[in-house]
């Protein structure tokens, strides 16, 4: 015997009940998301600029090269930034000091590195400076070099210390939340503004012996700086 079914649908005021819920509960949600997939992106970037600086490192130490340089190349009008590690051959690091030439962490693309690219990567986020820099690096850290706008870095207390040997990576907007409206404490130049840093922004140090750590900016300046 069949029995008869009471089958009954949605109305229309029902499924637009659902999707004014739907719409709240995803307004809600966006600001963390988004928040969360932009501290992606720097930290991602940072720890690239880190892994590359490390890599390339790693190169004096086996030999393959006696002179390195990590570089930042700023475009003016780009948003994205260019970073870039490159090697210099014993050969050319031995005709440059015979030729009575000093050795300099120039950021050139020919001419210097025998290796103009090892490893590059680009990322759509800000930095400290408003100009290319680089830092150089040897075996024996007797040819560590800074050039461009990283030798002019104003110390940073980092872990109750002060160093001058970093790069800050931050977002290209820079939103302070704490006023109303919210504003973008992006630098003049369009660089990461140290004197009113806003989350997310990282900081990678260096040390001229090789040394690499990685921070995250607390977003309280009472707080500064911790190691990941």
């Amino acid at each position: 015997m069949q029995q008869k079914q009471d089958i009954k649908g949605f109305t229309l005021l029902e499924l637009l009940v659902v999707v004014v819920i739907v719409l709240i509960v995803s307004a809600m949600a966006y600001p963390n998301f988004s928040s969360w997939r932009t501290d992606r992106e720097v930290r991602m970037a940072a720890e690239k600029v880190a892994s590359m600086i490390t890599g390339i490192i790693t190169q004096t130490q086996r030999g393959s090269f006696p002179y390195v340089q990590f570089s930042v190349n700023i475009t003016s009008g780009v948003t994205n930034k260019l970073f870039l590690t490159k090697g210099m051959s014993q050969k050319t690091l031995s005709n440059t000091k015979n030729a009575g030439n000093t050795v300099n962490c120039d950021i050139v693309n020919a001419g210097v590195w025998d290796n103009h690219k090892v490893h590059s990567a680009e990322a759509e986020v800000a930095v400290h400076t408003a100009t290319s820099g680089s830092v150089c690096f040897s075996k024996d850290a007797g040819h560590y070099g800074l050039n461009g706008s990283f030798p002019s870095n104003n110390n940073i207390n980092l872990s109750g210390r002060l160093t001058a040997n970093y790069i800050i990576i931050c977002d290209l907007l820079q939103m302070d939340y704490s006023v109303d409206p919210p504003v973008s404490r992006i630098g003049a130049n369009g660089q990461c503004d140290i004197s009113q840093l806003q989350k997310p922004a990282y900081l990678v140090e260096w040390t001229r012996f090789g040394g690499i750590t990685l921070y995250k900016w607390s977003g309280d300046a009472s707080n500064g700086w911790s190691i990941l």
